[in-house]
C-alpha cells in the first residue's frame, strides 16, 4: 500500500516563518531584562542578520542566561534560525529543550510532531512513539494557547489552525498506523477540514476509509481529491503512487472502473467532500457461495 513517504516541509517551513514573526517583537519593551549585559547580549543575537550566527548567539545567550525572563524567546528564535539554515537537527534539538522547560509550548509541540511524522513515515519506530505523544499533547494545548501579544486576532487563528491540522494529521497517521480506522478516520477528517489541499492526510484519509470494515465508499471521493491536489502540484510521483492503490479498491467495490474518470474530473471542482457521496457508489452484487453438490 502506498502511504506517501513523507509530508513536505512547506508546512514546517510556514510554522517556523509564523514563529519567527510573533517573536521578533518581543524583547524588552514587555519582559524587563534588568541586568545589561544581558539585555545587550540579548538584543545583539535579536538583531544578527545571518541565520546561522543568530542561531548560534541564541543558543549561547540561553546557555548563559538560563534563568533569563527571555530565556523561551531565546530558545523560540534559535529554533526559528536554525530552519532557516537547514538544519533541522538543530531545530529538533532547540525544540526539546523548549519543552524541558516549557512543556505545554505549543510551537515545540508541533515542530517536534511535523519532524517526527516525517521520520516515522520511513519506519523509524521511536519517532512514531514520539510522534503519538506530541500530537496527543499539541491537541490538549491548542485550546488553552494564548494570543501572543503584538499578533492579530486573525493571524492567530490562522497559526492556531495550521498547528491544529498538524496534530490532527499526526494522531490519525498514530491511529492508521495501528489499523484503527475508524479513529484514524475521525482526526484525519477534522485535519482535512483545516486543510483540503494537505496531500499526505487526504491521501491517508482515503486509505483510513478504504481499509475499514465494512469499507466506506466516501474513501474514492478522498482518493480523487490526493490525485488532483497532486497533480496541482505536478507532483507525478504521488500520482503514480496513489492512483494503482485507489484504482483497484475502486474495480474491487464497484465491479470496474466504471465512473472512475468522472469521479477524478469532479473532485477537481470540490473542496469538500458531496454530501451522501458514498451513496453514489455502487457495490457490486457479492457471488453467492457455491453449494455442495450430492
Amino acid at each position: 500500500m502506498f502511504y506517501l513517504a513523507h509530508r513536505p516541509l512547506c508546512a514546517l517551513t510556514l510554522l517556523l516563518a509564523a514563529t519567527l514573526a510573533a517573536q521578533q517583537p518581543a524583547p524588552a519593551n514587555r519582559k524587563v531584562i534588568k541586568d545589561p549585559t544581558e539585555y545587550n547580549a540579548y538584543m545583539a543575537a535579536l538583531n544578527t542578520q545571518d541565520a546561522a550566527s543568530r542561531a548560534a548567539a541564541m543558543e549561547a545567550f540561553a546557555r548563559q542566561y538560563p534563568q533569563s525572563v527571555v530565556y523561551t524567546d531565546a530558545l523560540e528564535q534559535e529554533m526559528a534560525a536554525w530552519q532557516q539554515t537547514g538544519d533541522m537537527g538543530k531545530v529538533k534539538e532547540a525544540a526539546k529543550q523548549l519543552l524541558i522547560v516549557d512543556t505545554g509550548n505549543v510551537r515545540a509541540l508541533a515542530v517536534l510532531v511535523a519532524l517526527d511524522r516525517i521520520s516515522a513515515s520511513h519506519g523509524d519506530k521511536p519517532s512514531l512513539d514520539e510522534l503519538c505523544l506530541y500530537s496527543t499533547a499539541g491537541m490538549r494545548e491548542v485550546p488553552q494557547w494564548q494570543k501572543p501579544e503584538g499578533m492579530s486576532d486573525a493571524d492567530f487563528t490562522q497559526l492556531s489552525n495550521q498547528m491544529n491540522g498538524i496534530f490532527l494529521g499526526a494522531a490519525g497517521f498514530c491511529a492508521l498506523q495501528q489499523k484503527n480506522y475508524s479513529q484514524a478516520r475521525d482526526f484525519y477528517t477534522r485535519a482535512c477540514g483545516l486543510d483540503s489541499t494537505s496531500l499526505q492526510d487526504v491521501y491517508q484519509l482515503a486509505v483510513a476509509d478504504l481499509e475499514m470494515t465494512p469499507l466506506d465508499a466516501s474513501g474514492f471521493w478522498y482518493c480523487a481529491r490526493a490525485m488532483h491536489v497532486a497533480e496541482k502540484a505536478n507532483n507525478t510521483a504521488a500520482v503514480n503512487g496513489i492512483a494503482p492503490y485507489c484504482k483497484s479498491r475502486y474495480t474491487r467495490y464497484h465491479g470496474s472502473l466504471d465512473g472512475w474518470d468522472a469521479l477524478l474530473a469532479s473532485s477537481a471542482t470540490q473542496d469538500t467532500l458531496p454530501a451522501n457521496f458514498a451513496a453514489t457508489i455502487t457495490q457490486a452484487p457479492t457471488a453467492p457461495p457455491a453449494q455442495n453438490s450430492k
